[in-house]
């Protein structure tokens, strides 16, 4: 369904839209008064403050792209550790290894970190870090240290979490976005309801009828400027 107004304007269009509408309630009840009558008119206000605190998606999304930019921060802090671990591996003798160093997954991490993506770049983590237990003896060396290891297993945990709660943020983003995209459709079709009636019961005065043309409400939102955000009570 295409909305009337756009949502920014959907508020105040809509009290201008109600304003008028209460002026001319009697001949939109001299209608019909099964359609135009006072629950109607209580549900189409009740319809309208509906959407009067709706933030949008891209507010709420605010809250998950800080936990994205800490996300790949993480990702990207795993790099040096990486590559540390790498020279050591190619320092060791292959006897000295219970698997073929390639069996470490160094290159599907590196790749999964590149492609940001976090939930393959975990599964990588948990082959690595049990390898690197398994080998830990021979590592060390190398000069492989328990700080890298703990960093390894602090970063792993923190992707972790940062990715769970970036999911969960997601899922919350959409959830909320499809309400207020339901509250929109219900007071767009009150608002259509009411400005086509409008637009036929005055169509021979251009004065009245203007009040139920989207164009002619859209200049005067327009004009009314930021001062009158809130619209038209």
């Amino acid at each position: 369904m295409r909305l009337l107004f756009t949502k920014e304007n959907m508020y105040t269009a809509s009290g201008f839209v109600f304003d008028s509408f209460a002026t001319d309630q009697a001949d939109f009840r001299a209608v019909s008064d099964d359609d135009f009558n006072a629950a109607f008119a209580t549900l189409a206000q009740a319809a309208r403050q509906q959407i009067k605190g709706a933030t949008g998606g891209a507010l709420r999304s605010g809250g998950t792209g800080q936990v994205t930019t800490r996300l790949y921060a993480n990702l990207d802090a795993l790099r040096p550790l990486l590559d540390r671990l790498d020279i050591r591996l190619g320092l060791l003798p292959a006897t000295a290894l219970t698997v073929p160093a390639k069996k470490f997954g160094l290159k599907t991490l590196r790749d999964r970190l590149a492609a940001r993506d976090a939930e393959a770049s975990s599964r990588a983590l948990t082959v690595l870090q049990q390898a690197i237990i398994d080998n830990l003896t021979a590592l060390k060396t190398k000069g492989y240290t328990a700080a890298e290891q703990t960093q390894l297993v602090a970063l792993h945990t923190a992707i972790d979490a940062d990715n769970a709660t970036q999911n969960t943020g997601l899922n919350v983003n959409t959830a909320a976005t499809g309400a207020e995209e339901t509250d929109y459709r219900a007071l767009n079709t009150l608002l259509g309801k009411i400005m086509r009636t409008g637009r036929l019961l005055y169509k021979t005065n251009k004065q009245k009828r203007q009040q139920y043309e989207a164009a002619a409400i859209l200049k005067r939102v327009q004009a009314a400027g930021p001062a009158a955000e809130g619209g038209p009570v």
